[in-house]
């Protein structure tokens, strides 16, 4: 077997208990703050308060993993400070407002930040692992469909602190784990990097677009973890419905993310994002009519279409604007921008949003917010043919 394939093998299995284990900790943090009896706009300031530890977070390890060299240590060192703030927070059960949001901003942020952190370091491994990510992230949906269903027959067997010891096992055997892989390969250089050579990026208009683009996008993918499961709640659903909407996402995904090579070799990542986009546009319109939750189950269907190109799009659109010298850095402050921002803005814009005007026209709205990531996409064809 080459080392080539063997990277792609051990990857993939490693993605799979990674979100596996992950769905316990981060899945079910919404029910969490509703089962402690937070309202919505508590949920949404404390939720909003993870972006902020994903921007801060993913601006200074992304810095770090290109000056060090290292994605594997950083990764690491992110998990630790994920799995013991999970703990905590599980532990707590009763309403405790500013407990809640230091450790929930923590979970939240530190689940972003070692994503984003896998992700940069699986594309940094070699060229097979960047060509075949799509099909080596599908491994992550997976985990993702196991571990949202077993997640909630703990809860329902055990309570929510047993959810923080069982992820806090599964994150020492993820570590362990991480011995077999290999490290990101970096572009060596005398000089050592800078801060202030960050600036590179912020002046690219083409970087700069690209992040844009995906800020508007991950509004809307962000509001279907928060704002379709308080419609979900407000429906009467409980937790082993709101596992099976995960579960089925994420099994729906596998399909795009397995062929997800070919599709971008075939029609572009250009293409592949915009189409995306339009659907998440539709996805949301549709959110907003239907009335029950087995057809908002049946609306998340469009799962299957919308998340797998805007993930695979989002690394290799990132990753073509980005200096070589600059790619953890780049992923990384383009995650903390578009990933972080959105999870800022949309917990609290959700909560402002329901309380002026309703969960259905909330969700109408956000869905016709996909006019602005189109409007951008045009933009940026026109930079990149110039």
């Amino acid at each position: 077997m080459t080392k080539s394939r063997s990277n792609i093998l051990k990857l993939s299995g490693f993605y799979l208990f990674t979100y596996l284990s992950f769905a316990f900790s981060y899945g079910y943090m919404q029910t969490f703050l509703s089962f402690v009896g937070y309202d919505v706009i508590e949920r949404g300031i404390i939720l909003s308060g993870s972006a902020i530890v994903a921007i801060v977070t993913q601006f200074v390890i992304g810095y770090l993993c290109d000056k060090y060299k290292t994605d594997k240590l950083f990764f690491n060192i992110s998990l630790i400070i994920f799995a013991i703030s999970s703990l905590v927070m599980y532990q707590v059960t009763q309403q405790n407002f500013y407990l809640h949001l230091i450790f929930v901003s923590l979970v939240g942020g530190m689940f972003k930040t070692t994503l984003m952190v896998q992700d940069t370091w699986t594309l940094q491994i070699d060229e097979s692992c960047k060509k075949n990510f799509g099909s080596i992230r599908a491994f992550g949906a997976i985990g993702w469909m196991i571990g949202t269903p077993v997640g909630a027959f703990i809860i329902m067997k055990y309570g929510y602190p047993a959810l923080g010891y069982v992820f806090c096992g599964m994150s020492v055997a993820n570590i362990l784990f991480t011995m077999c892989l290999s490290d990101a390969v970096k572009t060596h250089s005398e000089v050592k990097l800078k801060i202030n050579d960050l600036k590179i990026l912020i002046l690219s208009k083409k970087y700069v677009t690209v992040v844009l683009i995906f800020l508007f996008v991950n509004i809307i993918s962000t509001a279907d973890m928060f704002t379709t499961t308080d419609k979900m709640l407000l429906l009467g659903a409980n937790e082993a419905q709101i596992g099976a909407r995960m579960s089925i996402q994420a099994f729906l995904e596998l399909p795009l993310f397995f062929a997800g090579a070919y599709l971008i070799k075939k029609f572009g990542d250009y293409k592949l994002m915009m189409f995306g986009t339009l659907m998440y546009l539709l996805r949301f319109v549709l959110y907003s009519y239907v009335q029950s939750v087995d057809a908002i189950i049946l609306v998340a269907v469009m799962q299957c279409i919308t998340y797998p190109l805007i993930m695979i799009t989002s690394k290799t659109l990132i990753d073509e604007a980005t200096p070589d010298n600059l790619k953890s850095s780049g992923q990384n402050i383009a995650g903390a921008f578009y990933g972080g921002v959105s999870l800022l803005i949309t917990p609290f814009i959700s909560g402002i949003l329901i309380s002026s005007f309703g969960i259905d026209t909330s969700l109408l709205i956000i869905g016709l917010s996909g006019i602005f990531p189109l409007a951008l996409g045009i933009y940026y064809k026109r930079i990149k043919n110039n």
